[in-house]
């Protein structure tokens, strides 16, 4: 079951939880402790010490961890398996944009649904459409369709917690430290302060102006 919070105070995750789901990780080393009980923070910090490592596998019942250092990451949705959890670092998806995992950015505007066969095509497509925010879905399921599903955002009004899904941020390419998905106010819930015009108030260049809370 996936994760969904209404809470406005966000969980900052430095990973994309992935449940029941599988990547064929192809070059990997495997952390197997017998006298040790392993649980996804061991994963986390195992990957958090290798600069090398992309994402790791987890399977509690084999007490496994796989350390993955696939060179060329091709994001898929991946295999659905009940017994595997993938779990991959945020700085993957900030490489290509400013991102962020385990949030679903809620629009205040209908979309439309599209589906991505991989990561870099939607990333892709997004910038050609010129469009401001990126929602993808990851999670797999045991449903025949194995593509990747997201929208398109003009403007997010609010973030709710949800394992699985990244918001991309496609107004803040060049100035990623800029983007307003760190302080999780986009759109209608606040802006960028683009001079130094608020600088008695406090507020300096590239600070999120909140308008109102949702």
């Amino acid at each position: 079951v996936c994760s969904f919070n209404f809470n406005d105070e966000l969980t900052q995750k430095k990973y994309l939880i992935l449940q029941k789901s599988y990547m064929n990780c192809k070059n990997y080393n495997v952390v197997n402790k017998r006298n040790q009980s392993l649980s996804l923070n061991h994963g986390e910090q195992y990957c958090d010490e290798d600069p090398f490592c992309n994402y790791f596998l987890y399977n509690s019942t084999r007490q496994e961890i796989r350390l993955c250092y696939d060179k060329k990451l091709v994001l898929k949705n991946p295999q659905y398996d009940e017994l595997w959890l993938t779990s991959i670092k945020e700085k993957v998806f900030d490489k290509l944009s400013p991102s962020l995992v385990n949030s679903q950015g809620i629009c205040n505007h209908k979309v439309g649904k599209f589906f991505f066969n991989t990561l870099n095509e939607a990333i892709k497509d997004g910038k050609e459409k010129m469009q401001n925010f990126m929602i993808l879905n990851f999670q797999a399921n045991d449903k025949t369709e194995k593509k990747i599903e997201g929208y398109f955002c003009e403007a997010i009004d609010y973030f709710v917690d949800r394992e699985g899904y990244v918001v991309f941020d496609f107004t803040k390419l060049e100035h990623p430290h800029q983007s307003c998905l760190r302080a999780r106010k986009c759109g209608l819930r606040g802006s960028v302060q683009p001079d130094d015009s608020k600088h008695e108030q406090g507020i300096n260049p590239g600070d999120v102006v909140e308008v109102h809370k949702f």
